[in-house]
């Protein structure tokens, strides 16, 4: 699977894990620098899921990457790693392909060294039409309709959320039972973002719900 080839090339970047659990290999790349693969998910799509810390201020942020602020819950075992602790912000990025993965480590040397961050750009899946979004508009969920106080959220959003994320519960990578999920919950201030915005299944969605 993709995040066992993340994890071998991680190792052959920056050697041995320093830390590995049932559901993550961690290396401490920098005082302030956790590196941390997720081996617990996804389990049914050929995808890599690697935390990072929130890059400094002025400092671009992966376009690939969903961002979780401090107050946001995620994955546990990543606050054990340098710039990871609880109440920090983080990035999750989704890696598909070894450019990905090759950018991703670029990134990160960078990261590491203190030098100016390079953009981080995700690609699209397959070659299109520069006019179209490779996706099946029409098995799209529909965002609930949400109270007045709530802004919908716009269908251009859904569409390069569903795109970005390919279909699939970016938990458990199954494509049925979807819905949009804010990754920070209104509640707490989230908005309507691409950034703050993945698609999760039914049951992911009601686990997250659970863990924060």
């Amino acid at each position: 699977m993709f995040k066992e080839r993340a994890v071998e090339r991680f190792k052959k970047e920056f050697g041995g894990a320093s830390r590995t659990t049932a559901k993550v290999t961690a290396w401490d790349v920098g005082a302030e620098l956790g590196v941390v693969v997720q081996t617990d998910q996804p389990n049914r799509e050929e995808a890599a899921y690697v935390w990072l810390p929130y890059p400094p201020d002025g400092q671009p942020v992966p376009e690939l990457a969903l961002e979780y602020p401090g107050e946001a819950g995620r994955h546990s075992n990543t606050y054990a790693s340098p710039g990871l602790g609880r109440g920090k912000p983080a990035l999750k990025l989704v890696l598909r392909d070894e450019q990905e993965l090759d950018d991703t480590i670029t990134y990160i040397r960078a990261f590491q060294s203190f030098l100016p961050l390079p953009e981080l750009r995700a690609r699209p899946t397959e070659p299109v039409d520069a006019a179209l979004i490779p996706v099946e508009v029409a098995k799209m969920p529909h965002a609930p309709e949400i109270k007045a106080r709530r802004e919908a959220i716009p269908r251009a959003i859904q569409r390069e959320v569903w795109q970005r994320d390919g279909g699939r519960c970016v938990e458990c990578g199954t494509k049925e039972k979807l819905c949009f999920d804010h990754i920070v919950p209104f509640s707490r201030g989230g908005s309507n973002t691409v950034r703050n915005l993945q698609l999760l299944c039914e049951p992911c969605n009601l686990s997250k719900g659970n863990r924060l």
